[in-house]
């Protein structure tokens, strides 16, 4: 019986953060940046009426709740997620440069899991060196709220592991992982960037990649879902190098009546959002941008279910 119908241990560590965490109808859901989903990984969420997340979202009272149905049942789609299954093994790279740039970085760096010393030190350190590459957008962590996981962890061991990428001595990433129902999920990943050019990304890829496949046998190991803001190529990085996939699921959202309202007005005006997004660098904007492409998706995938 998948972990989802037992013990969400994954739920009690946000609760033992101080995250906010409700269950309705046996399902665990939780705060992410201003909306509520479920505290799972995708292949061992439980099943979710529309009528739980109604629940859910008016006990929360938050602008919207959001959940996958169908993770991997479904071909092809607008909604994925981008994972790696199987072993890891350099030779099935068939692009030869990118072979060689994975042995350069596995030549000059070495990854381990970091101590709770080392996460307490190093981690606000490499993620301050990270803002000067995505020009500041990245969250630095205080020490206490490391102190807290650190703390958590402690008390749930085997749901939150830290894993550095190290230049002789010198710390140069970190990737913060979470494990569930033998599957991880790097939820956030950091690099000093002056060590980008010696192949860090790399080889700290590939001691990931050979820790929890090839050594922790996991199920596989997940970047996240299809990217809303649309700031990053790193989907696009870990298929064309590592060998990652899209496996897809349909996108469920439900929204709070005054913020529905408001959705449907600004949708007919999506694309021009879009487009100024392109041009400006705003939060504000960025976020509307992607609670409209949330919705986008949403529908795309509605359609889907019912020529189905």
């Amino acid at each position: 019986m998948p972990e989802a119908a037992n013990k969400n241990e994954y739920a009690h560590f946000l609760k033992e953060m101080g995250n906010y965490v409700i269950t309705v109808d046996g399902v665990d859901w939780y705060l992410y940046n201003g909306f509520i989903t479920p505290a799972y990984l995708p292949h061992c969420c439980p099943p979710i009426t529309n009528k739980t997340a109604e629940q859910a979202l008016n006990i929360a009272g938050k602008p919207f709740a959001r959940w996958d149905t169908n993770f991997g049942q479904i071909k092809s789609g607008e909604w994925w997620y981008v994972l790696k299954r199987g072993l890891w093994d350099i030779e099935t790279i068939k692009d030869k440069k990118k072979r060689w740039m994975i042995r350069q970085g596995k030549k000059q760096f070495s990854v381990r899991i970091l101590t709770s010393d080392e996460i307490l030190t190093e981690c606000p350190r490499i993620a301050k060196l990270a803002t000067t590459r995505y020009k500041g957008q990245t969250e630095i962590e205080t020490r206490d709220t490391l102190e807290k996981q650190v703390a958590a962890a402690k008390k749930l061991p085997g749901v939150l592991e830290y894993i550095g990428c190290f230049y002789e001595d010198r710390m140069v990433s970190i990737s913060e992982n979470y494990i569930q129902n033998n599957a991880v999920w790097l939820a956030t990943m950091r690099h000093d960037p002056a060590y980008l050019n010696k192949y860090s990304s790399y080889g700290f890829l590939d001691g990931i990649l050979d820790y929890y496949l090839n050594h922790k046998k996991m199920d596989y190991v997940l970047d996240g879902c299809r990217r809303l803001h649309h700031r990053t190529n790193f989907q696009d990085y870990l298929i064309k190098v590592f060998g990652f996939s899209m496996e897809y699921a349909v996108l469920n959202v439900i929204y709070e009546r005054r913020f529905r309202t408001m959705v449907n007005i600004a949708y007919p005006f999506r694309n021009l959002v879009w487009y100024l997004c392109d041009k400006w660098v705003n939060g504000f904007l960025d976020n509307i941008g992607a609670v409209l492409r949330q919705e986008h998706i949403r529908r795309t995938c509605k359609e889907q279910i019912n020529v189905r």
